[in-house]
C-alpha cells in the first residue's frame, strides 16, 4: 500500500514555492497556459521526501502512514529532477532534499509581493567547457550526442558537436530550460522549438516548432520533388515501415531546407526519402 499525497498537499507543495523546481540548479517553472484559454498545464510532481511504500527511494519504516503522506515529506520538482533524485538515492540524500526544500521556500517567501529586478536571475547560464545534450533534436539518435559550450557570446552560446567538428550558435532566447546534474553528466538543454539537421547544408540548424514524431515534421511532396531539388544521386523513396532497417545501414533521413522530411504519400503506403551521404 502507498501512501501517496492528497490533491491539498500537491497544491501547498507547489504554492509554497511558487511553482518552481525547488532543484537549486534547475528551478524550472512547472505550470503555464495551454492553447486552451481555460485550462493551463502542469509539469510539476509532488515528489516523497522518503518513500510512499517499502523498497521505494529513501524509504523510512519509522514514519506512520500520515507523516508519509503529509506536506512534511514532499518536496516540489519538476517532472525530470523528480526521475534523477529517485535513480540516485545515494547522491540525493533525505537531508539534501530537506534542504533543497527548505531554501526553496525561503527564496519563494523572499519574493512575494516584490517588483522583479531589472537582471534576468533565471537567464540561461552554464560554465564554459560544459558538457550537455540538446532537446528536442531531429534526427532523435543525436539525443544521445554530447555537446560542449565553447563560447557564451552574451545573446547566444556556441557548441561544439563532440564526436564531429560541427558548431551550432543557441540564442539564449530559445533555451526553455538548463537541468543541470552535476559535474560527471552532461547537463540537458530544452529548447523551445528543435535543433534540425538540415541535409543539403550538412548542419544543423534551429527552427520554432517542436517535432510531431521520431522524424521530425513531415512535407508531402511528389515522387519527382528530389529531382526539382537536383539530388537525385544515392537518394530514393523507401516505405515508411522499412526505415528502422534502412537507418541500421547507414542510410538517413533527408531533410529538406526548411528542416522537413519529404514524404510520398503513395496509394498504398506512404514512402519517406532517405539518403546514404552525410
Amino acid at each position: 500500500m502507498s501512501d501517496d499525497f492528497s490533491d491539498r498537499v500537491r497544491k501547498a507543495l507547489a504554492d509554497r514555492v511558487g511553482h518552481l523546481c525547488s532543484n537549486p540548479e534547475c528551478r524550472a517553472l512547472t505550470s503555464g497556459p495551454q492553447e486552451d484559454p481555460a485550462k493551463a498545464l502542469n509539469v510539476g510532481v509532488a515528489a516523497h521526501i522518503t518513500a510512499a511504500s517499502a523498497g521505494g527511494p529513501r524509504y523510512d519504516p519509522d514514519l506512520l502512514p500520515e507523516e508519509r503522506s503529509a506536506s512534511s515529506n514532499g518536496i516540489w520538482l519538476c517532472q525530470n529532477c523528480a526521475k534523477l533524485i529517485d535513480n540516485d538515492v545515494i547522491r540525493f540524500t533525505v537531508e539534501v532534499l530537506k534542504k533543497w526544500k527548505a531554501d526553496a521556500e525561503a527564496g519563494a517567501k523572499s519574493r512575494v509581493g516584490k517588483t522583479a529586478a531589472a537582471t534576468d536571475n533565471h537567464a540561461p547560464s552554464l560554465q564554459k567547457y560544459a558538457r550537455a545534450k540538446i532537446a528536442p533534436i531531429i534526427p532523435r539518435n543525436h539525443e544521445q550526442s554530447d555537446f560542449m559550450l565553447t563560447e557564451d557570446a552574451g545573446e547566444y552560446f556556441v557548441f561544439q558537436k563532440l564526436d564531429s567538428q560541427r558548431y551550432v550558435d543557441i540564442p539564449k532566447s530559445f533555451i526553455e530550460n538548463i537541468h543541470k546534474f552535476g559535474d560527471s553528466k552532461p547537463a540537458l538543454i530544452q529548447l523551445i522549438g528543435r535543433l534540425q539537421w538540415v541535409s543539403m547544408k550538412r548542419n544543423f540548424e534551429l527552427f520554432p516548432d517542436k517535432p510531431a514524431g521520431p522524424y521530425g515534421i513531415a512535407k508531402d511532396v511528389d515522387s519527382g520533388y528530389p529531382a526539382k531539388l537536383g539530388i537525385g544521386d544515392r537518394i530514393a523513396f523507401a516505405r515508411e515501415s522499412r526505415l528502422p532497417e534502412l537507418l541500421s545501414q547507414g542510410w538517413y533521413v533527408f531533410y529538406d531546407l526548411d528542416g522537413t522530411f519529404l514524404r510520398w504519400c503513395g496509394s498504398d503506403v506512404n514512402q519517406i526519402l532517405v539518403c546514404n551521404w552525410v
